[in-house]
């Protein structure tokens, strides 16, 4: 029995119904790899939690909280997508945020560079993600850092702009995939609600890790070395 990562990840995070939920588990019965893939995405998920816990808990900045006094309209609420295929919608939406970054040549306060060999982080995003901790609060916010297959540095960040997932090279920090960011616009200010990181961006970044997650010891030990 075959079963792909996102319905893994939604039997992980409880989001299956109770016929698919038993069969995932027979899944996980008859292959314990599947059984290390859910308690590795469920400790990264906890990890995560304990880093935005602080930011979760604080109050609502008083700009934004008369802005939602004020402004509240009432939507009708999204169907959830399906998850099947969200490999291929993240490329295709990859795809098209990188076609709009060339157009322009650079995001409007000079975080993106097009260079020959792709996009590259530059000016506040550069400057954010090799500085930034994990969970800290800022125009570039840090969900998570970690070594990819091939023994990189990557870190998953989120701006006004852009979110995306970047790792270090020998050029500096390589977009490794990008999306429309989550954060706020100019108008709100530098707050970033914790928390909004796209679940599909984590699982991407889940594909890409070589083991756990680097927890607060190894992110100081990697900026101390340059993330090299």
């Amino acid at each position: 029995m075959t079963i792909d990562p996102a319905t893994l990840m939604a039997y992980a995070d409880g989001e299956l119904g109770a016929i698919d939920a038993k069969r995932v588990e027979r899944a996980i019965a008859a292959d314990p790899a599947l059984a290390v893939e859910v308690d590795r995405h469920r400790a990264l998920r906890a990890r995560l939690a304990g880093s935005f816990a602080p930011i979760v808990e604080a109050p609502v900045p008083e700009r934004l909280s008369s802005l939602l006094d004020t402004n509240v309209v009432a939507l009708p609420r999204p169907t959830r997508p399906a998850r099947a295929h969200w490999r291929e919608a993240a490329a295709l939406a990859a795809c098209l945020v990188l076609g709009l970054l060339i157009g322009i040549g650079v995001s409007r306060d000079g975080q993106v560079t097009g260079r020959d060999d792709g996009l590259y982080a530059s000016g506040s995003l550069a400057a954010g993600l090799d500085r930034q901790a994990s969970g800290a609060t800022g125009a570039v916010r840090i969900a998570v850092s970690f070594r990819d297959r091939k023994g990189a540095y990557c870190r998953v960040f989120s701006t006004a702009a852009t979110d995306g997932i970047a790792c270090r090279d020998a050029g500096g920090w390589a977009l490794r995939r990008t999306q429309q960011g989550a954060g706020p616009d100019q108008n709100r200010g530098a707050y970033i609600q914790a928390g909004s990181t796209d679940p599909e961006l984590m699982a991407a970044a889940q594909d890409m890790m070589a083991g756990q997650p680097l927890d607060a010891v190894g992110e100081r030990a990697a900026r101390a070395k340059g993330w090299r």
